[in-house]
């Protein structure tokens, strides 16, 4: 009577490296195509069979690394990889430096700190500084990135992009409202931007959330570009009186920040 031999830990681990390098492999071409991929144009591009491009996608989209684009037989990336690309940035962006200058904003200006930065035509949260005395507002946290249009940092960075990536932003994200002092009209918002280009600061009151007020400043790389924004949230009531402590803890915190950027 004869026996099958089973396979040992090293030849094990070889499979498993194998699969892995298979599913990198696999994420690259399909994000390498704009418009995704087909599972005969992966296994192509792979040289595997059917079967074993099925397994791999089945186990990629479970993990929800790729998705399927809507009516049509084509993969694409998913959530998980664009969690991973936001850790990425968040890595390189937010070093011990920028974390301790972020905290010194939190404890000069006594409110939560955030910093946000550009991800592609978006502009995402990649940071918050907050704490028990001083905690963050519940709707934001690392990775939010909408209604830019609303936000004191967003408005900055949106004073940053030319006429065509802000008609490109209103396209695809409109201008609606969350509160009564929220702007809704392309005209008003781009006087608003006008104003931010002028002044190198942004404010809200309430257009974000009722009763709370936001103002920002700019983080600019060594060319002097624009990348990203520094900010705090207090009440609104508050704000008038302390508008100043707040601008000046904002524009030293971003000046900090765009130093070790730069």
């Amino acid at each position: 009577m004869t026996t099958q031999s089973r396979p040992t830990r090293g030849a094990e681990a070889d499979a498993g490296i194998r699969s892995a390098a298979r599913a990198l492999q696999a994420l690259r071409a399909i994000g390498a195509s704009p418009s995704g991929l087909t599972a005969a144009e992966i296994a192509a591009e792979l040289g595997l069979g059917q079967a074993t491009t099925y397994r791999l996608l089945s186990t990629l989209h479970d993990g929800d690394y790729i998705g399927r684009q809507p009516g049509e037989h084509r993969y694409i990336l998913g959530r998980a990889v664009d969690e991973l690309g936001r850790a990425v940035q968040s890595q390189l962006v937010v070093t011990p430096e920028v974390r301790a200058a972020l905290r010194g904003v939190h404890d000069s200006a006594e409110a939560p700190t955030y910093l946000t930065v550009f991800r592609g035509d978006d502009i995402a949260v990649a940071h918050i500084e907050d704490s028990l005395r001083h905690p963050q507002i519940t709707q934001l946290h690392v990775g939010f990135s909408e209604a830019s249009h609303l936000t004191a940092f967003g408005k900055l960075m949106l004073a940053s992009r030319d006429e065509a990536q802000l008609a490109r932003y209103l396209e695809r994200h409109g201008l609606r409202a969350l509160t009564h002092d929220s702007v809704t009209d392309a005209a008003s918002l781009r006087e608003q931007l006008d104003e931010v280009r002028a002044q190198q600061i942004a404010v809200e009151l309430e257009e974000y959330l009722p009763k709370l007020a936001c103002i920002a400043a700019p983080v600019r790389n060594a060319t002097g570009r624009l990348v990203g924004a520094v900010s705090v949230s207090v009440q609104a009531k508050d704000f008038n009186a302390r508008a100043y402590q707040l601008e000046r803890a904002v524009r030293r915190g971003a000046w900090q920040v765009s130093a070790v950027i730069g």
